[in-house]
């Protein structure tokens, strides 16, 4: 993993209040809290499915969909969760314990 600088420009105020919220959640570890924040919303970014594609979703099947064709709790727990097939199958089984 290739490591850079990485520069910003922000209001003072800010800048101070956002470190006095890191310094107290990572206990004074002011740099490895920034790069979780980063971290944790690069991940949340890429992995959960945002407002906007939900509700065109939601349109393009429920409201527009003829009456036999829809989406199905199946794909709705998929988009709505962002699991995979895999996981649906693996709580069933152990629902089923």
């Amino acid at each position: 993993m290739a490591k850079e600088l990485m520069q910003i420009e922000i209001d003072s105020g800010l800048k101070k209040e956002f470190l006095e919220c890191i310094n107290h959640a990572y206990k004074g570890k002011t740099e490895e809290g920034i790069i979780d924040l980063i971290r944790i919303y690069v991940e949340r970014a890429k992995g959960s499915p945002r407002q906007k594609e939900i509700k065109s979703k939601v349109q393009q099947f429920v409201f527009e969909g003829d009456a036999k064709s829809g989406i199905t709790p199946l794909e709705i727990e998929k988009l709505v969760l962002n699991k995979t097939d895999e996981d649906i199958e693996a709580a069933r089984l152990d629902k089923s314990k």
